[in-house]
């Protein structure tokens, strides 16, 4: 009999325990669906946030108006978020824009093919506003606000979306660059000879090996507009006799840029321009 009660102690005991479990649970999934549905913006209210939103001006003082939005994409939103955490929350919009024009513009440039402004994607961070209840459904519970960067050539502030992207032969992904590709296209007459100096004035025998192991430079690099990712930068350092670190060029294997005219990415090519050698061998790979 006393065997029995204790069964019946155990079994309400595990009853009590798993009851305490599945009531945490339910807690922790009912916070964690809180802060998703304080960061995620319901559609129904997209279109109001975004018609309160001001021209976007950057720091020259150019606006630019909203002609058309809607959600980015997932995948490209990846490829900002490595690059800004910010785009981890909220609801990220594309922003369909052009730029307005001013008197003088218009006086310089009317009658001409130049007058027609391209279009810029420019992109807001929706959020819900500090302190407000997640439980609100009202548009102003929520603040999109535009989201600008900085291209490291220029030192002008852009869209996430004007800057290069490339990848490396070592992976698929593809990266978010540092620079636009009005800047990036003038390193291609000048890192083939940066190249070329490597080579010549070097004095460390590890360092001209790694060199000479990659055969002729033919794509673009640069380790600061294309910097390699951290998984494969050993691949692409050595230390000299001097105990200093050396970067060993390494090549983008792709270009590509978001162009907002046509929504669709624009391949550019990765080969260097100006040398006898690159016209030769352009099928190489670095």
């Amino acid at each position: 009999e006393r065997e029995r009660e204790r069964e019946r102690e155990r079994e309400s005991w595990k009853m009590a325990s798993l009851d305490q479990i599945g009531k945490k649970r339910k807690r922790q999934d009912q916070e964690e669906d809180g802060k998703k549905s304080s960061t995620v913006v319901p559609s129904r209210l997209l279109e109001t946030i975004i018609g309160k939103l001001a021209p976007i001006e950057d720091e020259d003082g150019n606006k630019f108006k909203v002609l058309s939005h809607k959600i980015l994409d997932p995948a490209r939103r990846e490829i900002y978020a490595r690059r800004f955490p910010e785009m981890t929350s909220g609801t990220v919009v594309s922003l369909i824009c052009k730029q307005e024009e001013n008197d003088d513009d218009e006086e310089e440039e009317e009658g001409g093919e130049d007058s027609k402004t391209k279009l810029v994607e420019h992109l807001a961070i929706v959020s819900r506003n500090e302190g407000e209840d997640i439980s609100s459904t009202s548009e102003d519970a929520y603040e999109a606000k535009p989201f600008l960067t900085e291209c490291k050539i220029s030192y002008e502030e852009v869209s996430p979306t004007q800057l290069v992207e490339y990848k490396f032969k070592e992976s698929p992904r593809w990266y978010l660059g540092m620079s636009t590709r009005l800047y990036l296209e003038a390193f291609r007459k000048s890192k083939f000879k940066s190249w070329k100096e490597l080579i010549l004035t070097t004095t460390c025998q590890k360092t001209l090996k790694s060199l000479l192991g990659l055969g002729p430079i033919t794509r673009l690099y640069d380790r600061f507009a294309l910097p390699t990712p951290p998984e494969l930068k050993g691949k692409f350092e050595t230390v000299d006799d001097n105990g200093k670190i050396v970067h060993i060029p390494h090549c983008v294997a792709g270009l590509r840029v978001w162009e907002p005219d046509s929504k669709s990415y624009e391949a550019i090519t990765p080969h260097l321009d100006g040398t006898a050698l690159c016209s030769i061998i352009t099928t190489m790979e670095c």
